[in-house]
């Protein structure tokens, strides 16, 4: 690889990997990714290690699957002495920082990073982090959405009551470029991480009618599949109504609504645009474009509706599948690569490329060698043929062409990827398919007894704390004197 003395992550939260040009959507305006992939790699077969969002966070930082981190789901976390990448490079003298939606607990743990500004969950309205005192020094103040305008009605798809330059990814996008413009000479490791597309899909005012006429494609199969599919599906739209952050009913989804979600949803991905040219501006004048290496991806998809659910925690290509581009020293560039790779592996690469020794304990694979050959390397090395993802209850091995999901209950999905519309069909009880089944069944199996070799750091289930539950419990108050809702 080249000469590379920085490493910039930037990723986005819940963004599928269909939502960009150079996954196909090519109406998205979208310049800065756009050259981004042209100037390196586009990873076409890149999984989410586990489609909700503290899994796959812990899975990244310390580099292991969630059945090994005990951050299965949300409200779970690891140990707080665990071997995160921030103390990696600290100890190798590399400054890191981390920059927007960590999503880590306590929110305002750092994890190791020895900078660390917060910009929380746009729904945790509660937290008193950087952006909150921001938006307060401005003459704001951060609401629950559901008191936005349209948000009842159209399911969380919602215009940004602030500025443009005052959204919270905006504020990121700043922060991240003020501070790149200060920087030493010390090498850097920084994530930045942004709140969009995640819900609730709410861009400001002068780019929500951006993609009101594009030809957006409508979502794949309907939620009358859920009658034959494993009840965790199911299970997804009950909990968002009882949310008290939500409080929506996505039983509720018609063609308009999803429309509507669609639009601002890929409005927001616009706007993370403007604010990666931005930082990539601030590294351009400070001299260091061309020895920092810029990765771009997203913890996990959405499925915006398709098979009728919402957000993410399935298997599904729209909840799993996340953009992965690379460009720097290096890396080749304007072309694709079609290996399976994982999220999980961007730790043991971002080591490795920084010349730190990776821990035994570190599981995934160093993927750089598909950076400068991605088209050559491996393709005989099987590592590269399949991929494994993990949730609360449920696993999943992915090959190019199938998909098996195996859950706690004995229920499960086996998908033909080729098949058209995809995933519409559970091939999981079909006699034609028990020879796929129990050859999946097999490297599944495989890759979770290989867990039992690998150093665990004992993370785990955690309670809500003081700030959420006094913010719930003036929810209760508000819906009890009719004020929301």
């Amino acid at each position: 690889m080249g000469d590379i003395r920085n490493i910039l992550f930037i990723t986005t939260d819940q963004q599928r990997q269909d939502s960009l040009p150079c996954y196909g959507q090519e109406f998205m305006q979208t310049p800065t990714l756009d050259r981004l992939a042209r100037q390196g790699v586009v990873f076409d077969r890149c999984s989410s290690v586990s489609p909700i969002c503290q899994p796959a966070r812990a899975s990244f930082i310390l580099g292991q699957y969630p059945l090994v981190t005990g951050v299965t789901h949300n409200f779970r976390w690891i140990r707080g002495d665990s071997p995160t990448i921030a103390r990696a490079f600290n100890q190798a003298g590399w400054h890191t920082a981390a920059i927007g939606k960590m999503h880590f607990h306590p929110w305002d743990n750092p994890e190791g990073f020895r900078l660390r500004i917060s910009a929380e969950d746009k729904r945790h309205y509660f937290r008193r982090d950087d952006y909150t005192l921001y938006l307060e020094k401005h003459g704001y103040t951060r609401d629950h959405p559901a008191t936005f305008p349209g948000y009842q009605e159209q399911l969380g798809a919602t215009v940004s009551p602030l500025p443009g330059q005052l959204h919270i990814d905006s504020f990121i996008g700043e922060m991240a470029a003020q501070w790149i413009e200060v920087r030493a000479e010390e090498p850097f490791f920084c994530w930045v991480s942004f709140n969009s597309p995640h819900d609730p899909y709410d861009p400001p005012a002068e780019l929500a009618d951006l993609y009101r006429d594009a030809p957006i494609p409508k979502p794949v199969g309907s939620a009358e599949e859920l009658q034959h599919k494993p009840a965790y599906q199911s299970k997804i739209l009950d909990f968002y109504i009882s949310n008290l952050l939500y409080c929506t009913d996505y039983r509720n989804l018609t063609e308009s609504s999803i429309r509507k979600i669609r639009e601002y949803y890929l409005a927001t991905v616009t706007l993370i645009d403007r604010q990666i040219e931005h930082i990539l501006e601030a590294l351009e004048a400070r001299g260091l474009s061309e020895s920092t290496l810029v990765v771009f991806s997203s913890d996990h998809g959405d499925h915006l509706g398709d098979h009728g659910l919402p957000f993410k925690e399935t298997f599904y290509e729209s909840a799993l599948m996340v953009p992965l581009i690379v460009s720097g020293p290096g890396v080749a560039a304007g072309k694709r690569c079609r290996a399976q790779v994982n999220w999980l592996d961007l730790h043991a690469t971002f080591l490795s490329m920084a010349g730190i020794e990776v821990p035994d304990h570190v599981q995934g694979r160093d993927i750089n060698d598909l950076f400068a050959k991605p088209e050559t390397s491996g393709q005989a090395d099987p590592y590269y043929q399949i991929a494994f993802s993990e949730l609360l209850g449920g696993a999943m091995v992915r090959t190019d062409r199938y998909k098996l999901v195996l859950c706690d209950d004995g229920d499960g999905e086996l998908y033909d990827l080729e098949e058209q519309p995809p995933e519409i069909n559970n091939h999981f009880l079909d006699p034609a398919f028990r020879d796929i089944k129990e050859q999946l069944s097999g490297r599944l199996a495989s890759h979770l007894v290989g867990h039992s070799r690998v150093r665990s750091f004992g993370g785990g289930r955690h309670l809500s704390d003081a700030d959420r539950d006094r913010c719930f419990a003036e929810i209760r108050r508000q819906i009890e004197a009719g004020k929301l809702f």
